[in-house]
C-alpha cells in the first residue's frame, strides 16, 4: 500500500432500500354481567401486518420450478415488478379474526370462591426479527480487480487511480446461475410467496379460594398452541435422500446445483405446544407480612428456534430438510417442574409497631425489613448433535447421532465428567441421519435463593433514607451449566461451567 503496488481491489455499493409495511388492528369488547355471580368477557380482534413493499421494487424472490436457462435445472431468481412478476414478495392476510372469551363465576353465590376461564386467538409478528434489508440480491453494483499471478504483477498502480467502475448485474432469469459442475457464486434467500401468518390459541381454567388471614389459593390449568410461527432461515438445497450415495453427494446433485445455497427467509412453519398446571398461594400484605409461592408443572414441545434461551440447548432448529417431524420435541425452554417463593416481612419493632414503640431501642431495632426470593427448578432439555457431519448431503442443519438406549442417568450416577450416558450415542452411517430426537438429554436443575435486608429511617421531616443489603445466591449453591452436547468432542457429556457464586450488594437511597 505504501509503494502504491496494489494486489487486489473490490468495491460494493448497495442501492437504497426504501421498504415499508403497516400494522393495522381493531377490536370490539363487552363485559356482560349475567347475574351478581356471573360475568362474561366477550371480544373480537382483527389485526394484520401488511406485506413488505419496496418503493423501487429492489427485492428478489425465487421460483423453484421454472427451468434456469443457464443450468437447465429448476430454480430461477426473480425480481419484484420485473417481467410480469408481482410487486409484493408474499400475499397479505386480511382474515385474521381473533375471538376472545372469558368468564368469572362465584359458584352458589360464594364470597370466597371464584372460578375463572378464558380462550383467545392471537396473531404473531410476521418475522419476530428485523429483516428490513433482507433479500436484496441483484441490487448492488460491484467491481473487482486481482493480480493475475499471485502478486508478481499489479492489476493497477495506486498513482493512476482505479481503472474500473462498479457495474450493475443483469436482472433476468440467468442471474447468479452457473452451468452444472462449475464453481457456484451466488447464495439466494427469499420470502416464500405462500407465507403464512403465525397465530396461537391460548386458554386457561382456574379456581381461586380465599382462606383465612388474607390468603388466596389458586389452581390453574393453561395452554398455548401455536402454529405457522416464523422460524430461522431454512436451506432447501439439500440432496434428496432417495439419490444420496457415494456417487451422488456433490454440488451437482443438489436440487439447485447452479447456486451455492437457496434458503427460505424466516419460513412460517414453526409449531409449539405448551401445557401447564399451576398451584399458587398468595398472602396480601397484613401485619407486616406478605408472601407468595407457586408450583408449575409444564410441558413445552415444538420445532421452533429459541433465540436467547437461557435454559437448555436446541442446537439449531433443523436437521433433515425432508423430515421436519424429527425436529419436533422438548424445546430448550421445557422445564418440567418449577417452584417460586417470595416474601417480605417488616420486623415488629419500633414506632408504630407491636413492640418497643417507645423504648430507646426503637432507634436501633425499628424500621428493619427482611425479604426473600427463591427459585427451584428441574433441568432443561438439550439436543445432541454430531461434531462430524457425515451425511454428505449439504443438510439443512446439524446431523444427530443414533441412540442405543436411554441417554439419561439416575442422579446417583451423574458426575461432572459424565452427566449423561455418553455410550448411548453412536455415529450414524454415512449418507444418513441419526435417530436421536431433540431435547433427549436433561441438564442440571437450578436452586437459587436471594435474600435482602432493608432499614428505613428518617433523617428529618423531609428526608427519608433507605439502607439495603442484598445477597444473590445467598446459599452459595453451585448451579452447574449444561453439559457438552457435541458428539465426538472431548467435552461431550462434560459440565465445564457454572452460574455465579454468592454476590453481595449494599446500597443507600435518599428520598426528599
Amino acid at each position: 500500500m505504501l509503494t502504491g503496488f496494489v494486489t487486489s481491489f473490490s468495491e460494493l455499493q448497495t442501492e437504497p432500500l426504501l421498504r415499508h409495511s403497516y400494522y393495522l388492528g381493531a377490536f370490539v369488547q363487552d363485559n356482560w354481567t349475567l347475574s351478581p355471580n356471573v360475568t362474561l368477557n366477550l371480544g373480537m380482534r382483527w389485526e394484520t401486518d401488511t406485506h413488505m413493499i419496496d418503493e423501487n421494487n429492489r427485492m428478489n424472490s425465487f421460483d423453484p420450478v421454472q427451468i434456469n436457462p443457464v443450468s437447465s435445472t429448476p430454480g430461477v431468481v426473480k425480481f419484484l415488478g420485473r417481467n410480469g412478476y408481482p410487486t409484493s414478495p408474499y400475499a397479505a392476510h386480511w382474515k385474521n379474526f381473533g375471538p376472545r372469551f372469558g368468564f368469572a363465576w362465584k359458584p352458589f353465590g360464594s364470597t370466597k370462591t371464584v372460578i375463572r376461564g378464558g380462550y383467545g386467538i392471537f396473531f404473531a409478528h410476521p418475522f419476530d426479527a428485523g429483516v428490513p434489508n433482507a433479500n436484496s440480491l441483484g441490487f448492488s453494483v460491484s467491481a473487482s480487480l486481482n493480480t493475475p499471478d499471485q502478486g508478481i504483477t499489479a492489476p493497477f498502480y495506486l498513482r493512476n487511480g482505479v481503472p474500473v467502475s462498479p457495474s450493475a448485474s443483469t436482472l433476468d432469469d440467468s442471474f447468479g446461475a452457473v452451468a452444472v459442475g462449475q464453481a457456484t457464486t451466488t447464495s439466494v434467500t427469499f420470502f416464500d410467496p405462500r407465507r403464512g401468518m403465525g397465530y396461537s390459541q391460548q386458554f386457561n381454567f382456574g379456581i381461586q379460594r380465599h382462606v383465612a388471614g388474607n390468603t388466596m389459593i389458586e389452581i390453574t390449568a393453561l395452554g398455548n398452541l401455536s402454529r405457522k410461527l416464523s422460524n430461522a432461515n431454512l436451506s432447501m438445497n439439500q440432496i434428496a435422500p432417495q439419490i444420496l450415495s457415494p456417487q451422488h453427494s456433490s454440488q451437482k446433485d443438489r436440487p439447485f446445483p447452479q447456486f451455492t445455497d437457496v434458503a427460505i427467509q424466516n419460513p412460517t412453519l414453526g409449531i409449539s405446544n405448551y401445557y401447564a398446571g399451576m398451584v399458587r398461594v398468595e398472602k396480601h400484605y397484613s401485619r407486616g407480612l406478605s408472601f407468595g409461592a407457586s408450583y408449575t408443572w409444564s410441558k413445552y414441545l415444538g420445532d421452533v428456534n429459541m433465540p436467547g434461551s437461557s435454559e437448555g440447548n436446541d442446537a439449531g432448529t433443523y436437521s433433515n430438510y425432508y423430515n421436519r417431524r424429527a425436529d419436533y420435541g422438548p424445546t430448550a425452554n421445557d422445564i418440567a417442574h418449577r417452584v417460586n417463593l417470595h416474601w417480605i416481612y417488616e420486623l415488629p419493632f419500633g414506632t408504630g409497631q407491636r413492640w418497643l414503640t417507645k423504648s430507646p431501642l426503637r432507634f436501633a431495632l425499628g424500621g428493619w425489613s427482611i425479604g426473600n426470593v427463591a427459585t427451584f427448578q428441574t433441568g432443561a432439555s438439550n439436543t445432541i448433535t454430531n461434531q462430524t457431519n457425515n451425511c454428505n448431503c449439504f443438510s439443512a442443519g446439524a446431523q444427530r447421532p443414533d441412540t442405543l438406549g436411554n441417554p439419561n442417568l439416575s442422579a446417583d450416577k451423574r458426575s461432572l465428567t459424565a452427566w449423561f450416558n455418553t455410550p448411548a450415542f453412536t455415529q450414524p452411517a454415512a449418507y444418513t441421519f441419526g435417530d436421536a430426537g431433540i431435547g433427549v438429554v436433561r441438564g442440571p436443575g437450578l436452586i437459587n435463593v436471594d435474600f435482602s435486608v432493608l432499614r428505613n429511617f428518617r433523617l428529618t421531616e423531609r428526608i427519608h433514607t433507605e439502607f439495603r443489603g442484598e445477597f444473590f445466591n445467598a446459599l452459595n449453591h453451585t448451579n452447574f451449566g449444561n453439559p457438552g452436547a457435541s458428539f465426538g468432542a472431548s467435552t461431550f457429556g462434560v459440565i465445564s461451567s457454572a452460574g455465579p457464586a454468592r454476590q453481595v450488594e449494599v446500597g443507600t437511597r435518599i428520598l426528599f
